[in-house]
């Protein structure tokens, strides 16, 4: 059975765009792919590469200082960096499902073009496995989407390509690419995750290493966000409903118009819980730590699925989309720090990763991050240089995530004063060990009386009968 693709009609209109110029252009495809359907949501061009001595000094940039050639020209590290930045970008439950070029040569006959093809998919495919929660490689297949077209005769041609595995032959299959006239139904899902945690820190020889400590926040965070239970506008659905299912059943008889029909379905709003039993350890250590890191906020997600797709696909996008975004607002922070072993002389220090903005790409909404004091002007740079999209400013929502409120932390001094209100390890751990002890007697006291309510009541009857 041949693999079916469906894609805008706009992205054919930028494939022709840049192959009636007769020019190489080689860029990422960005899309979903569920049981039901496949659908693209948007071809992106790769920015052209700047001169740099190591592949980890990429930067991109606007200026057209090094226009590529042909595809052998190509730097392999260069589109996985693009790909990584994009993924960051990205919803829950959409990938890059690979990559677009237009050129004259023929990239499937040629073995040394087609060889490099390979190259560049495989080494996309191993740079975005590296990090887990960021979700970079679709889990549901490792073939990848090559789409050409011919800057000769303007003639496009998709087929697959498998990665990750010791195939070196590299199977070809064909694809038939469908492109839509009309804009694709989403159905929105929307969810606002709150953290209120503390987590222990512990000073070694070398310091603190601050990825160190965010990288065991998102495997506590992954772990409690993979077992929690998910609530699509307060009620339990079944995993195998689909999730135009919900939405007609939302919908009374008489609604069912065509003029309803071509509405866009309101969001869904998705409330996450957690099981009591999950949220404990299952065995207590005593530790005794030199610091703890308070972690407190919202995440705000909005994901975009496939009507047509299932309530089980839904719910891993949403879980996907909280944990990539956590990912991804933790390297940028680490990347913007000057110094990762960092031991802060206060006793109270406060930092405050990137917050979340949507912008639009199409009928649908990405993201991207702005850190504080920055204006959403930043972000138009991102979309240009990233997705080659133009939007304004206007079109930037940044009211998804508020900013922090540093009210409480602007309120300690970082003198002496504050210095006094913190206790030290060992103080602290002597306080929670008396207040154990007390609550442990309370405890003991309340379960005698009612162990021995029955006895206590009858001598006290006899003395009053007395009296």
């Amino acid at each position: 059975m041949v693999r079916t693709v469906y894609s805008p009609e706009y992205c054919l209109q930028y494939l022709e765009q840049y192959a009636s110029k007769e020019i190489f252009v080689i860029g990422l495809i960005l899309g979903q792919t569920t049981s039901a359907r496949e659908n693209v949501i948007h071809l992106a061009r790769t920015p052209d590469e700047k001169g740099s001595d190591s592949a980890s000094e990429v930067s991109y940039s606007s200026d057209k200082t090094d226009l590529l050639k042909n595809l052998l020209s190509v730097s392999d590290a260069w589109v996985a960096d693009h790909a990584k930045h994009v993924t960051r970008m990205l919803p829950g439950g959409m990938f890059v499902q690979g990559i677009f070029i237009t050129s004259d040569e023929d990239i499937f006959d040629d073995p040394n073009h087609f060889s490099k093809v390979k190259s560049i998919l495989n080494y996309m495919y191993k740079a975005l496995n590296v990090d887990q929660y960021m979700y970079g490689n679709c889990p549901y297949s490792n073939e990848r989407l090559v789409l050409h077209m011919s800057t000769n005769t303007k003639v496009l041609t998709c087929k697959t390509v498998e990665v990750g595995t010791a195939n070196k032959t590299g199977l070809m299959k064909p694809v038939e690419w469908k492109f839509l006239p009309k804009a694709q139904q989403w159905q929105r899902l929307d969810c606002y995750y709150e953290f209120d945690e503390v987590y222990p820190v512990i000073v070694k020889k070398s310091g603190i290493s601050v990825k160190h400590q965010f990288q065991q926040i998102l495997e506590s965070a992954h772990k409690t966000i993979e077992s929690s239970v998910m609530f699509i506008d307060g009620e339990l659905k079944d995993g195998s409903e689909a999730l135009e299912q919900l939405i007609k059943k939302k919908k009374p008889k008489s609604a069912v118009t065509k003029t309803s029909q071509q509405e866009v379905p309101k969001s869904m709003h998705v409330s996450l819980f957690v099981p009591f039993e999950n949220s404990l350890p299952e065995t207590v250590e005593y530790l005794e730590c030199d610091g703890s890191i308070h972690f407190s906020g919202v995440v705000s997600s909005s994901v975009f699925m496939c009507p047509k797709a299932t309530i089980s696909e839904a719910i891993t996008a949403v879980k996907q989309d909280i944990i990539r975004s956590l990912a991804s607002r933790f390297t940028m922070h680490c990347d913007a720090l000057i110094d990762d072993n960092l031991l802060p002389e206060e006793k109270v220090c406060f930092n405050e990763p990137p917050r979340r903005v949507l912008v639009p790409v199409g009928s649908l909404y990405l993201c991207d991050y702005l850190f504080p004091g920055e204006a959403p002007a930043e972000a138009l740079l991102s979309v240009r240089e990233l997705l080659d999209l133009q939007i304004t400013e206007a079109d930037v929502v940044c009211d998804v995530e508020t900013p922090a409120d540093t009210s409480e932390f602007d309120a300690l001094d970082r003198d002496a004063s504050s210095e006094e209100l913190l206790a030290t390890p060992q103080e602290a751990s002597q306080f929670m060990y008396i207040t154990g002890i007390c609550f442990a007697m309370f405890v003991l006291v309340v379960s005698i009386l009612i162990h021995y309510y029955d006895s206590i009541v009858e001598v006290i009857g006899k003395l009053l009968s007395r009296t």
